[in-house]
């Protein structure tokens, strides 16, 4: 059942890349987003596939480099608050929706693939995948960048989910990874002594649904 694949998934801040990915799993994955709806029929979104190949590793180092930001501010490189870093684009497979050049940033573009990754998001859980929602990422400078050269939407790390190493050896020494107070994470997937931007509890269904 969907409801029982939404309760149990979590955002996977760490990844255990020791464990093979069946790329038959990916390639169902697309199936699924291929044969998503789409508003208005429109099929100008496509979608990026990172492996962990020599390629796909160095294309998602640079979205991790793009995607960091200090205390919420991307720009605060001189700040001494805490650094966050995208997780997601550390898994061993990344899809990235978006298109190879610039187009206008409209509901069209954003519906399609918002709900693309989320098809994808729910295909992965259900065949026993984890996965990682990302939009950290500013169209505009991932197509501008010679490695990404993608205008990069949204994008969806997928894999399978590990107790963190104290010190992740993907991130750079000064970054220290800060977990989203969100609705679903496991706290045996993140580093202990993790801090929080803030409380953003979710509400009960009834005070987030409007009867009429």
């Amino acid at each position: 059942m969907i409801n029982d694949l939404l309760k149990k998934r979590f955002t996977t801040r760490f990844w255990d890349n020791s464990k093979e990915v069946p790329y038959e799993l990916i390639q169902s994955v697309l199936q699924d987003v291929y044969d998503s709806p789409r508003k208005n029929g429109d099929a100008r979104i496509i979608v990026k596939v990172l492996t962990p190949s020599d390629a796909g590793e160095k294309m998602k180092d640079e979205l991790l480099r793009l995607s960091w930001c200090r205390d919420g501010d991307k720009g605060a490189i001189d700040n001494t608050g805490p650094i966050r870093v995208q997780g997601q684009f550390t898994a061993p497979y990344v899809l990235l929706f978006g298109t190879k050049e610039e187009v206008a940033y409209d509901q069209h573009h954003v519906a399609n693939a918002t709900l693309q990754t989320t098809i994808a998001m729910i295909s992965a859980e259900e065949k026993g995948l984890n996965t990682a929602y990302c939009q950290c990422i500013e169209p505009d400078e991932s197509l501008a960048n010679d490695v990404v050269d993608f205008y990069v939407m949204s994008g969806l790390g997928i894999g399978y989910a590990t107790a963190p190493i104290e010190e992740p050896i993907r991130y750079p020494i000064d970054r220290v990874t800060i977990l989203e107070d969100e609705v679903h994470y496991d706290t045996s997937n993140v580093i202990p002594g993790y801090k929080y931007f803030g409380e953003r509890a979710k509400p009960e269904l009834a005070d987030m649904s409007i009867v009429i």
